[in-house]
């Protein structure tokens, strides 16, 4: 509530709009008469509110990363939807401190005791966290000065959830200013990655990345294994990075010069590619399943914005060129000039199991053409190999 207000101020301000969104759960009973009262008082203060609803799962376990997970991709369809880069969240100080120290007891390194980031960097939008240094207090504080009620959430004082224990025991042991310093070493490690990366790798608009491995090396330790951890994860369409013994591993041979054969982690294969160079590519076993009668725009294997020229019937299928004739790989391989093993993953419009529209990477100019002959394939990873590194701490 505190922070649809201040945003309407500053967006007021600058001649802007805002939006409300609030993400129904539907894991209490009463969420959705309080997502009700939540439109009333938007509507009270001249801000436009919607309601998402997300169906929960049934399951007993994960359900708190299951309720984040679903929230976040609610919120970022209905931006796109919307023509909304900017997604405010209201996390506040107190949050960042939890964070910190759930962080802290799971071994995190420097990227995760820094807790969450001001500026996150999703697929076509951006989440601020305007309110990162702002005691819950304060905030508490801000509500009551306007007269502006406010919702408490019983789920934060539900000790079967982690945080919500260490919340109720009010014992955290960590400052504000504990927090900010690590920040401070998360953002000089994102720019040395950063500029690691602008030397050591390559990204291609098809969705393979490659090493130069006597750059790579010249990195510190921490940054070069950071950077290989973000190329795959690029790569691979996911989220998170891979962490662990399989990386370190992986990391180790590529530092020693002994990568000798191909090694797959997190979705990825990684191989030497001759010219002191190391390729990673997206594995066949993890690519999305097909995809009947595919949209007209929409997104591939977490990796890829597509565009597709004409409508698509029911006998059509949207899937990995590789699940197709393997004649057609290499005809794709032979138009693209790209490796077999790079087009193989690649996407295309089958019917009746015949590819009838290749991936194209030179953007339709008339999507309207009702021809099938057009798929226009834009590679748009959720995590860039390299993120922002202006973030304010």
């Amino acid at each position: 509530m505190a922070l649809a207000l201040l945003a309407k101020d500053w967006a007021d301000a600058q001649g802007g709009q805002v939006l409300a969104v609030t993400v129904d759960h539907g894991l209490r009973p009463e969420s959705s008469i309080e997502a009700e009262q939540v439109g009333r008082w938007m509507a009270a203060r001249g801000i436009a509110h919607h309601a998402l609803r997300w169906e929960t799962p049934e399951q007993e376990s994960g359900i708190e990363a299951a309720a984040r997970t679903a929230r976040y991709a609610l919120l970022e369809t209905f931006c796109r939807a919307q023509g909304v880069l900017h997604l405010l969240v209201g996390h506040h100080q107190d949050d960042q401190i939890e964070t910190h120290v759930m962080r802290r007891l799971r071994g995190s390194g420097v990227a995760g005791l820094a807790g969450m980031a001001a500026i996150r960097e999703m697929t076509g939008m951006r989440v601020l966290r305007p309110l990162l240094c702002t005691p819950r207090a304060r905030i508490a504080a801000t509500l009551r000065s306007r007269g502006q009620g406010w919702i408490e959430d019983p789920s934060n004082q539900d000790i079967q959830f982690a945080r919500a224990r260490m919340r109720v025991s009010g014992e955290s042991g960590v400052s504000a200013a504990d927090v900010r310093e690590h920040g401070h070493a998360r953002v000089a490690h994102e720019r040395a990655a950063a500029e690691l990366a602008a030397r050591a790798v390559g990204v291609d608009p098809s969705g393979f990345a490659w090493l130069d491995i006597q750059a790579f090396r010249e990195g510190p330790d921490h940054i070069s294994r950071t950077v290989l951890a973000n190329v795959i994860t690029c790569v691979s369409g996911r989220v998170y990075p891979p962490r662990g013994a399989r990386l370190d591993r992986l990391w180790a041979r590529i530092i020693a010069g002994d990568m000798d054969r191909a090694r797959t982690l997190a979705g990825c294969i990684i191989r030497p590619a001759g010219s002191g160079k190391i390729c990673v590519l997206r594995e066949m076993s993890g690519v999305s399943a097909a995809v009947h009668r595919p949209r007209a725009t929409m997104r591939w294997d977490n990796r890829f914005a597509l565009i597709l020229g004409g409508p698509a019937g029911d006998r059509h299928v949207l899937d990995a060129v590789g699940r197709g004739d393997q004649s057609q790989i290499a005809e794709l391989a032979g138009v693209l000039g790209l490796p077999r093993e790079v087009c193989s993953v690649l996407p295309a419009l089958f019917e009746d199991e015949r590819i009838v529209a290749y991936p194209s990477f030179r953007p339709i100019v008339d999507p309207s053409d009702p021809t099938l002959r057009k798929l226009y394939v834009r590679f748009a990873p959720q995590k860039p190999v390299s993120g922002v590194v202006f973030g304010k701490v």
